[in-house]
């Protein structure tokens, strides 16, 4: 019996040594895996909240903080709710995270930093919650009920459309004016030759010189008058502008007349800049 007894205690020694070294794998398998969860938690985080998705980069770095209580994944969540504007939970965060073992240097001098505006922050909205509420619209864009002051009229500064209008009425008339002229050459050509209406005489060009000389002439002044017709157009565009755009008085800008008639045309421009 001594003898058995004997051979059973090494025996029981041995399995219990195995068992713990099994269970002893197990957990460092285990921890390994919750390590590598948690790196990649934290970077899902991270990536989220360069994307300045604040709300979700929370849960990553919360789901984090369940696996592994890193004081530093606390001041991570501080950092998003700063971002999102919500300042009682951030406060919150990083009172949590400065009073937790273990956390980063630079990372409490951070948060010392940020707790101090968000108090002072804090403070101020709860003394005086109007200029609290002015300067959070500031941020935003211009609210509903800003002074007349507090926002920039366009009208008030230069208005560069008139003018772009006005030149481009200019050019049309130059344009316009040109090919007119060139058709009522044309057509001169083939009127002031020698012998026209003269069925005895001998013209120096043959009938179908003529004839294309006043279909090119027709086409000429169609196109000028087309042009011409456009520079008029953009010309009353252009003091519809300056009515608009409520200028002393219209007549101060820059005017133009222009002056078409089959024996020529003429473009009269006068005004200050």
């Amino acid at each position: 019996m001594k003898a058995s007894t004997k051979l059973r205690l090494p025996l029981l020694l041995a399995l219990g040594l195995c068992a713990a070294s099994a269970s002893a794998a197990e957990g460092r398998a285990a921890a390994s895996a919750n390590q590598g969860n948690v790196a990649q938690l934290n970077e899902d985080g991270a990536s989220l909240y360069a994307a300045r998705d604040y709300r979700h980069a929370i849960e990553k770095f919360i789901q984090a903080y369940a696996i592994d209580s890193d004081p530093n994944l606390l001041f991570n969540i501080a950092r998003c709710y700063e971002e999102l504007g919500e300042t009682d939970a951030a406060i919150e965060k990083y009172e949590t995270f400065l009073k937790t073992p273990g956390a980063d240097a630079r990372g409490r001098q951070r948060a010392r930093e940020s707790l101090t505006a968000l108090r002072e922050a804090a403070e101020t909205a709860r003394k005086n919650p109007t200029a609290s509420a002015s300067q959070s619209a500031s941020l935003t864009g211009p609210s509903a009920d800003a002074s007349p002051a507090e926002h920039v009229d366009a009208t008030e500064g230069p208005s560069y459309w008139p003018w772009v209008v006005l030149g481009g009425s200019v050019a049309s008339a130059a344009v316009g004016t040109t090919f007119y002229m060139m058709g009522v050459s044309d057509h001169h050509e083939v009127t002031e030759a020698q012998g026209f209406g003269d069925p005895a005489a001998v013209a120096p060009i043959t009938r179908q010189q003529a004839q294309d000389l006043v279909d090119s002439g027709d086409r000429k002044k169609l196109i000028g008058g087309i042009a011409l017709g456009l520079a008029g157009a953009l010309a009353a565009t252009y003091v519809v502008l300056l009515i608009s755009d409520d200028r002393p008085s219209a007549n101060e800008g820059p005017s133009l007349a222009l002056d078409v008639s089959p024996k020529g045309s003429s473009l009269t421009f006068h005004g200050s800049f």
